[in-house]
């Protein structure tokens, strides 16, 4: 971040005197609006499905939502994996989940990657064709078993519980106002960087999954922007509005639906401000209102819901 800012300094100064104001960023080349695997830790869900389940298992004609589990997306993977129940099991009826928490020999997951089960079509995965998982193979098991022993957190580090969950904010993306493509970017610098956006304002989109109610049901939606990161109690709400929808990429960088969208007038916030950002909703099966992110969620998903204001 410090190199990026070094550059626009040194930009300002060169154009100074021009009759036409250039904005140094228009220059800079990035890649995604989200950050690559590589980014994450490997015991974050993220990683695995942006280097796992995704590429290998959600293939056209098998877990690309043909049938469960449904590999597409972050939300889709996870909430058809833990806690999710056995349809076709093994002969002596042995496993109740497909991922049980905390322990990888009771989930099914785990032996279909790892053991011949009779009736089935055999081993996980079933085509690696233009994938890593020969080389790799080893690596991901290893990584998929940590993760269930480790309680099978969700990508924001939250232990998973039966029954109906709490909704699950799956994108944000930032565009200037009114326009729906080339979203700002992110940093380049190594980690999750925040989204870097010029002064004025922005349209801020998020995309919801739940695993009972869609994104257009839910209730409540709010949004809070604080420069202070544990700020949020005295800061005024913004609504979101569901009126309109884009396709764009997840935090996986898989393509999902935003449903949410607000106008942030960010022109009081000074050059270089960084901003910490909060959505509020309801899926009407939980009294209170679900905060995403919250006082517990760490980096790096915390990360992904900061916005950095150039000039």
């Amino acid at each position: 971040m410090k190199q990026i800012l070094a550059i626009a300094v040194m930009a300002f100064t060169l154009f100074a005197c021009s009759k036409e104001q250039v904005n140094p960023y228009d220059e800079l080349a990035h890649t995604s609006p989200n950050p690559p695997a590589e980014n994450l830790p490997q015991d974050n869900f993220a990683w695995l499905h942006q280097r796992v389940f995704r590429p290998t298992c959600a293939n056209s004609g098998c877990h690309d939502g043909h049938f469960e589990p449904d590999f597409r997306t972050i939300a889709s993977a996870y909430n058809s994996l833990v806690y999710a129940p056995v349809i076709n099991n093994d002969p002596q009826e042995t496993f109740t989940y497909r991922v049980l928490p905390g322990n990888a020999n009771l989930s099914f997951l785990h032996e279909r990657l790892t053991e011949f089960v009779p009736n089935t079509s055999g081993i996980m995965p079933l085509e690696t064709a233009g994938t890593d998982w020969p080389t790799n193979q080893a690596a991901y098991i290893a990584a998929i078993t940590q993760w269930i022993q480790s309680g099978a957190k969700d990508m924001f580090g939250a232990s998973p519980s039966l029954g109906n969950r709490e909704p699950q904010v799956t994108g944000m993306l930032a565009f200037t106002p009114g326009s729906t493509s080339n979203p700002f970017p992110r940093g380049t610098d190594p980690g999750i960087q925040p989204i870097e956006v010029t002064g004025g304002s922005i349209d801020l989109w998020f995309a919801f999954s739940d695993d009972s109610t869609s994104s257009q049901s839910l209730s409540y939606n709010k949004v809070k922007v604080s420069t202070v990161l544990g700020g949020f109690a005295l800061v005024p709400e913004q609504a979101l509005t569901t009126n309109s929808t884009l396709n764009g990429p997840d935090f996986g960088n898989s393509t999902t639906t935003f449903t949410h969208v607000a106008t942030l007038d960010l022109s009081t916030y000074a050059p270089g401000a960084l901003l910490f950002v909060r959505a509020y909703v309801n899926d009407g099966d939980h009294a209170d209102n679900t905060e995403v992110p919250n006082d517990g969620t760490t980096s790096p998903m915390l990360d992904y819901f900061t916005i950095l204001v150039n000039p």
